[in-house]
């Protein structure tokens, strides 16, 4: 009976951890950053390549702007840094943290 409290108890603190995990911006999976920049930024397409630290990419705005992205991501922080910047000279930075 023992064992299978210690057991239970395991597993609830691997899940626990795991959430954590998926909460942090700075450990987002390439899916879910396209995701909240599509929608941040109103973008009608993105296109994300992974790179030392986050990901860098393009993304074309519902109005037709073209936006070069640099992505920095510090899983430590637990923050997302996204820098747009629009062939049109629009800048944009978006932060996701969970601080």
């Amino acid at each position: 009976m023992m064992y299978r409290c210690l057991s239970m108890l395991v597993v609830c603190c691997l899940l626990a951890f795991a959430g954590c995990d998926a909460a942090n911006p700075g450990k987002w999976p390439k899916e879910t950053v396209e995701a909240k920049l599509t929608n941040s930024l109103t973008l009608t397409e993105i296109s994300l390549s992974p790179k030392e630290g986050g990901f860098s990419g393009t993304g074309v705005a519902s109005d037709g702007e073209t936006f070069k992205l640099e992505i920095t991501q510090d899983p430590v922080a637990k923050k997302m840094v996204c820098e747009a910047t629009g062939d049109r000279g629009t800048l944009e930075e978006r932060v996701y943290d969970l601080d």
